[in-house]
């Protein structure tokens, strides 16, 4: 009996993270309402057969599997049809109109000042002023678009020429090479134990992570036990 109550449990576990991952990478504070019913269903039906163990297992699998197929179908379903995600998901409301409150908004929507502004603050924004819309989300997030003179700076307003650094690469991670990212980048090991050794690394056990981007510069950490004070290199 406790053998077959173990397995149960973790072939279900593999079924429902599975399903999970099918179901796409949100966090619960991301997902939309259908989503998030179909999370708690899902937990909900594994726990069929771990409750009472003379239950077959596919009494729990067969559900699981029945409301993924089902979320999948509906998934697709929102992308040819706007009205099915309207049906199933709501509509995106506007709370803030060029800096002003839409009440009747606020209140269709059960949201009050004290969470309005709390979502503001979260943004960075505690001046209604500056705002020309806020937007409330189907998956209860708020999106804020201020007007052009409170935007943050940004290079191109300031008319300064930035170089991109693209998406560094890790080369060495927990003291382990990474050979085919090296290839990928059209470098060798032979390179790596070169810019190491400029760095006072001889051996590449003793690096934590070393990372380089697209314009070839160099992040480079030692484990904590060969550190000193300038353990963090960059080039």
């Amino acid at each position: 009996m406790l053998l077959r109550s173990a397995g149960y449990t973790a072939i279900l576990y593999l079924i429902v993270v599975i399903a999970l991952r099918l179901l796409g990478k949100r966090h619960i504070g991301d997902m939309q309402p259908s989503e998030f019913v179909v999370t708690i269903l899902l937990s909900e039906m594994a726990t069929i057969p771990l409750q009472d163990p003379d239950q077959p297992l596919l009494n729990g699998v067969v559900p699981i599997l029945v409301l993924l197929a089902y979320e999948l179908l509906l998934s697709f379903g929102f992308i040819k049809s706007r009205l099915l995600w309207r049906l199933f998901e709501g509509k995106e409301v506007i709370l803030v109109r060029q800096g002003m409150i839409d009440e009747r908004a606020m209140r269709r929507n059960r949201v009050t000042l004290n969470e309005l502004f709390e979502m503001l603050r979260l943004q960075g924004y505690t001046d209604l002023s500056q705002l020309q819309y806020a937007i409330f989300e189907t998956n209860g997030q708020l999106s804020v678009i201020p007007y052009e003179a409170h935007k943050p700076a940004t290079p191109s307003n300031l008319t300064v020429t930035v170089e991109e650094p693209g998406l560094p690469q890790i080369f060495v991670s927990d003291g382990k090479v990474m050979p085919r990212k090296l290839q990928k980048a059209g470098l060798n090991e032979a390179w790596l134990q070169a810019e190491l050794s400029s760095r006072g690394v001889q051996n590449v056990k003793d690096v934590f992570v070393f990372t380089r981007d697209e314009c070839g510069r160099v992040y480079c950490v030692l484990r904590e036990k060969r550190r000193n004070s300038n353990g963090t290199t960059n080039a």
